[in-house]
């Protein structure tokens, strides 16, 4: 869209850009409200969820992840979970430099809704910090995958996937 002063609908082409900045932004808004039954909304792909609120942008951070490509980021907006206690949310690489614009993510998860534990480029968990674990991957946008060069995590997919069927949050 090309904005010019002098054009007679210059004040609408400003509302239109306000209205996308402001739709923008809140795509990237994350609370504690953003994180429900990891299920909801998300399409499971070897075992991990994938969300985002564009249908095509899921489609192409789905793509991303399956072929496991090296180098390649993925969309702003974009929400990865493994486990309900954890995710990692896709932002401005501006926002979190450190991360490449991965804003990480500790929860608490109950019948009543989710906690943030802890957020951010530097989160953490009983483990010990988010960014420790991923950055071994960084080439790989930081998701950890068995084959990208990180400590494997201390659970079997048998019993990730036991984790993932009792979110507390998922109605039955």
């Amino acid at each position: 869209m090309q904005c010019f002063a002098q054009h007679p609908r210059f004040i609408v082409c400003l509302v239109i850009a306000a209205a996308t900045l402001a739709v923008n932004a809140e795509e990237t808004s994350i609370s504690e409200k953003s994180f429900g039954c990891i299920r909801d909304s998300a399409v499971k792909v070897e075992g991990t969820f994938i969300r985002h609120a564009d249908p095509a942008r899921l489609k192409e951070a789905v793509q991303i992840f399956e072929g496991d490509v090296a180098d390649k980021e993925y969309p702003v907006g974009t929400t990865i979970q493994l486990i309900p206690g954890e995710a990692m949310v896709k932002e401005s690489k501006k926002e979190f430099p450190n991360t490449n614009g991965w804003e990480f993510f500790a929860l608490t998860v109950s019948a009543s809704g989710t906690k943030i534990a802890s957020r951010g480029d530097s989160a953490s968990n009983t483990t010990g910090s988010c960014l420790g674990c991923h950055e071994p991957a960084a080439k790989f946008e930081l998701y950890l995958q068995k084959n990208h060069g990180c400590a494997s995590i201390p659970f079997t997919d048998k019993q990730i996937a036991t984790l993932q069927d009792h979110d507390a949050r998922c109605t039955k």
